[in-house]
């Protein structure tokens, strides 16, 4: 398996997500139901974190160490802050919030934990 097409689809996805967090308020579907706002984040950074994971994981010979998974964590929560603060300070009409933050990580450390579980599958 080559890494070279993982990693332009975990370059697109972040440029993606990067755009999609920075659109305005009025441009975004409307989330109706309490708390799917914080799933929907979980879930970007749970594909987000994994896709990365993959692209290091087979570029390094199917080795990824803890240093590696815990770089990659806490670029994952500094990425999800600066966009909570260009939200709150560039979107005209986006406002950061904290426990989006925290849905990011907590989406991060799930993307982790599953990938850890499945990642000697992809070796195959």
């Amino acid at each position: 398996m080559a890494a070279k097409p993982i990693l332009f689809l975990a370059i697109l996805y972040s440029c993606f997500i990067s755009v999609l967090f920075l659109l305005p308020g009025q441009d975004l579907p409307k989330i109706s139901l309490t708390g799917l706002d914080k799933i929907v984040h979980s879930l970007i950074y749970f594909m987000l974190v994994n896709l990365w994971l993959c692209y290091f994981y087979i570029k390094m010979d199917f080795q990824i160490s803890n240093k590696l998974v815990l770089i990659l964590l806490l670029s994952a929560l500094f990425y999800g802050i600066i966009v909570e603060i260009l939200q709150g300070t560039v979107t005209g009409t986006r406002s950061a919030d904290i426990l989006d933050v925290a849905a990011n990580l907590i989406g991060s450390l799930l993307g982790i934990f599953f990938f850890k579980q499945v990642k000697n599958k992809l070796k195959t």
